[in-house]
């Protein structure tokens, strides 16, 4: 079992289970499919696609690209703005191994975050990698 893991399990129940296109999930802090999943689908409903699944598939991809062009930008350390996507990328993150500092889903991507995902990019062979989540990052965490 695994608390972060645990932790993102219950976030993502707590935040999306009253959504139809969102399937609940057991929280026993395991990772696998159903987790993975359900961060997709969690996703799908901040991009705005109403008919989700369990894929990342072109609908996905389309919004993905609409909204986020340059991909995910790292927050500057002044920036207290709040985002849901950011939970996303932590709880992927953590679902992957990779730890982003934090005791729990913050909603906001900082420096440690930041670390986790040039730590991903690193493993995943990128030459001089950086903190931004592109369209194929995102694609690898889901």
């Amino acid at each position: 079992m695994d608390t972060m893991v645990l932790k993102t399990q219950k976030y993502l129940n707590a935040t999306y289970g009253s959504n139809p296109g969102y399937n609940t999930i057991a929280e026993d802090g395991m990772t696998g499919w159903s987790t993975i999943y359900a961060l997709t689908r969690a996703l799908q409903i901040e991009l705005g696609i109403s008919n989700t699944a369990d894929n990342f598939g072109n609908a996905t991809v389309a919004a993905f690209i609409q909204q986020y062009p340059n991909g995910i930008i790292q927050q500057s350390s002044s920036d207290t703005s709040k985002s849901r996507v950011y939970a996303i990328i932590q709880g992927a993150l953590w679902c992957k191994g990779y730890s982003t500092g934090a005791s729990g889903i913050t909603e906001n991507f900082y420096g440690g975050t930041g670390s986790a995902v040039k730590n991903l990019k690193t493993d995943a062979g990128f030459e001089n990698p950086d903190s931004t989540v592109t369209l194929n990052v995102m694609r690898g965490l889901l």
